[in-house]
């Protein structure tokens, strides 16, 4: 099992629509048969900080759907409406069970 960490850092004045968008975005992976995302909220660091964390079986689980999440309009759209909200683009890590 692993677990994939995204960190958005949003612009100032973004961070509300930013965190329903990533609402919309981790709605749509259910949708498609993905599992949940957990999404945080920081207390420390850049302010309006989220942090979404997502489980997967292996690697490579991980790794064919993005190929596939590329393809699924519902959920590339809101990824459109995301990017101009961010200070810079998310920060991935790939967390692997001990």
């Amino acid at each position: 099992m692993i677990v994939v960490r995204r960190t958005y850092v949003p612009r100032p004045g973004t961070g509300g629509k930013l965190l329903a968008l990533i609402h919309q975005v981790s709605d749509g992976m259910v949708d498609a048969g993905y599992s949940p995302s957990r999404i945080f909220r920081t207390h420390t660091g850049y302010h309006g900080t989220l942090v979404v964390d997502q489980e997967w079986e292996s690697f490579e689980t991980y790794e064919a759907s993005r190929r596939a999440v590329r393809e699924t309009q519902a959920i590339t759209s809101v990824f459109d409406e995301i990017y101009p909200l961010l200070q810079t683009t998310h920060h991935t890590e790939i967390l692997v069970e001990a």
